[in-house]
């Protein structure tokens, strides 16, 4: 809530009743008489509430688009998959208004006719009339994520023995809306003796090896540092030894807050920028130091595996393949899950040596497939890429301001029903201490 400075009105009981409309004159002897006689006014504080996130666009927008319109399409049919198992209760807010699940999956069909059946010159121009475009209040925040590659082995040798471990089966998934109607807040832990406690952390796993022997082993790699970005990625590509490819992807963490390790080293002056890059150079160059940075962030992901077409992006949140370029990752408390979107902002240009080399404009519709432990707030972005170290190389140069825009085509919304106006509180206080303010 936005809290006002207090102030002050002082009226007497009766002589605020009998100075309405008609009886002013009236009012001015009654309060008069108030003063005379000691009686009490009103001190009031004002709590006007915060603004929507979001805010309708009335203004005409420009989209563009710097990708072919049949990674969109398949970016269009993933959200339609999705929808087709959508739990249908749920109610996305918008500004001042609201959208079930019906509507926006109505929505991302009718947007698909648009582009199918509009020449790209006029598009702009029927989105404007047909649309109704949301965006945050604050400049959004663009990053990117990849799916790595990384070298692997179904059995622990001297080289690979750096296990990535499936989803314990005492991992406990807590949902609070089960307790707390229109909470959506969810959390792992383990229950010991009747009582939930947090799950282990990175240290505790990966520094202690307590689940080491368990059988939870899905496959070991080679380098510890490249299995942390994995973590952090959700998904990734395994090459075995004998030539196969096995896809894997995020199965449950432990629930314990995710901490940049990045964020860290920047803030310690260990690096320069936050670049993946920038990071992996350090920890290799620094190994007596690298368990004790990685191990600050005690967030754990435990992998599955899954059956993918070579062609076919890793499955995101929503449990839909994503494509490359054209799936984002956002909070879905503020950018409804499925969502058409259309980004604005500013992509990397890197050299044959993935050297930066300069920016270029990044303009293109997107659809909001996907979210991440990382990705909280109203205006926070996270770009799938795509796959392998070219994708990786890019994407850890990838963190720009821009513009976010929802659309929402061909339905109409249900205006939310908050107050607009302002909360008080008021105290009662004696006429004379508030005398020497009678005139504000």
């Amino acid at each position: 809530m936005k809290v006002q400075p207090t102030f002050a009105r002082w009226w007497c009981a009766v002589g605020r009743l009998v100075t309405t409309r008609g009886f002013r004159a009236i009012g001015v002897a009654v309060a008069a008489a108030g003063l005379v006689s000691g009686c009490y006014g009103i001190r009031v504080t004002v709590q006007w509430p915060e603004p929507a996130p979001y805010r309708v666009m009335h203004e005409p927008t420009r989209f563009a688009d710097d990708l072919d319109f049949a990674s969109l399409r398949k970016a269009l049919e993933a959200s339609e998959q999705y929808f087709a198992g959508a739990p249908r209760s749920a109610v996305y807010r918008l500004g001042g208004d609201s959208y079930t699940t019906q509507q926006i999956a109505r929505s991302v069909r009718v947007f698909s006719r648009i582009v199918d059946s509009t020449d790209p010159r006029r598009l702009s121009r029927r989105l404007a009339r047909e649309c109704r475009a949301y965006r945050p209040r604050q400049t959004a925040q663009f990053t990117a994520y990849y799916e790595p590659i990384l070298e692997a082995s179904l059995r622990r040798t001297e080289r690979f023995r750096y296990p990535i471990y499936r989803k314990p089966d005492e991992l406990t998934l807590v949902r609070l809306a089960r307790f707390f109607p229109g909470d959506p807040r969810q959390f792992h832990g383990h229950v010991r003796g009747g009582e939930l406690f947090p799950y282990l952390t990175r240290e505790e796993i990966d520094g202690r090896g307590l689940l080491r022997g368990r059988g939870l082993e899905l496959a070991w790699v080679d380098d510890p540092v490249a299995l942390y970005f994995l973590h952090v990625q959700g998904s990734g590509r395994l090459r075995l030894r004998d030539g196969r490819v096995m896809r894997i992807n995020y199965a449950a963490s432990n629930g314990l807050p995710y901490f940049s390790v990045g964020r860290y080293l920047l803030d310690q002056g260990m690096i320069e920028r936050g670049s993946v890059g920038a990071i992996r150079a350090y920890l290799e160059a620094n190994p007596e130091r690298r368990d004790e940075i990685l191990f600050k962030n005690p967030r754990y992901i435990f992998f599955r595996e899954v059956e993918l077409s070579d062609d076919e992006g890793p499955v995101g949140s929503l449990g839909v393949p994503l494509v490359a370029g054209r799936s984002v990752a956002t909070d879905h408390r503020f950018v409804p899950p499925g969502a058409v979107v259309f980004i604005d902002t500013k992509q990397p240009r890197v050299d044959s040596a993935g050297r930066l080399i300069g920016w270029k404009p990044l303009e293109r519709f997107a659809v909001n497939l996907d979210s991440g432990a990382a990705i909280k707030g109203p205006a926070r972005v996270d770009i799938y890429w795509g796959e392998g170290e070219q994708a990786g190389t890019v994407a850890g140069y990838m963190n720009q301001p821009g513009r976010l825009t929802v659309l929402i085509c061909g339905v109409r919304p249900y205006r939310t029903l908050v107050a607009r106006g302002a909360l008080f509180d008021w105290q009662r206080v004696p006429w004379p201490a508030a005398s020497g303010a009678a005139g504000l």
